[in-house]
């Protein structure tokens, strides 16, 4: 004799190899979770990715001691030092000191 989960498992694959309209309806019922579980993870790491960005442009390297920290101040927390450096954030160097004039020469 058979077990009761057995019977179950059994008929669930009988219904999803002859899709009658019970089989139709969990093949339906399974693809909307799938989609559902894949969009719910894309989400959840595109919102961590960007938490992540966001956190990582805050963080302040003091140069004396080394210590990372999230802070605005203009002291580190750990020595004291006022010699704060921001670390992954653009100073505003002006266009014409960070290009290159190249002029064209002729050669012999």
């Amino acid at each position: 004799m058979m077990k009761n989960s057995t019977i179950i498992w059994l008929l669930i694959i009988f219904f999803v190899i002859f899709p009658s309209s019970i089989g139709r309806i969990f093949l339906d019922l399974a693809g909307g979770l799938i989609l559902f579980i894949v969009f719910i993870s894309a989400l959840i790491t595109g919102v961590g990715w960007l938490t992540w960005k966001r956190l990582k442009s805050n963080i302040v390297s003091c140069s004396e001691c080394g210590a990372n920290y999230i802070n605005k101040t203009n002291k580190c927390p750990i020595c004291g030092s006022s010699n704060i450096k921001q670390t992954d954030r653009i100073s505003n160097i002006p266009a014409s000191s960070a290009t290159i004039d190249i002029t064209a020469e002729k050669s012999d």
